[in-house]
């Protein structure tokens, strides 16, 4: 955590792990922007078939996390 004192979880590196899908891995996403962690949480819900508006703090989901081509 980048404070663990208030559970900060800016700049925080995340590893998401798939196979067998025929996607592209080793790829590396940097976001200029601040996202919410819980846009990642949202885009992984909907791939697992949970499909909600909103999850807690997030502001849209990072569907390119799941794209064959990297920004």
């Amino acid at each position: 955590m980048g404070n663990p004192d208030v559970h900060d979880h800016a700049n925080l590196p995340i590893v998401v792990a798939r196979g067998g899908t025929g996607g592209t891995g080793g790829r590396h996403i940097r976001y200029r922007e601040l996202t919410p962690l819980a846009n990642l949480h949202l885009s992984l819900l909907d791939r697992v078939g949970v499909h909600l508006d909103r999850f807690v703090d997030s502001t849209g989901r990072v569907q390119e996390v799941f794209d064959p081509i990297s920004l």
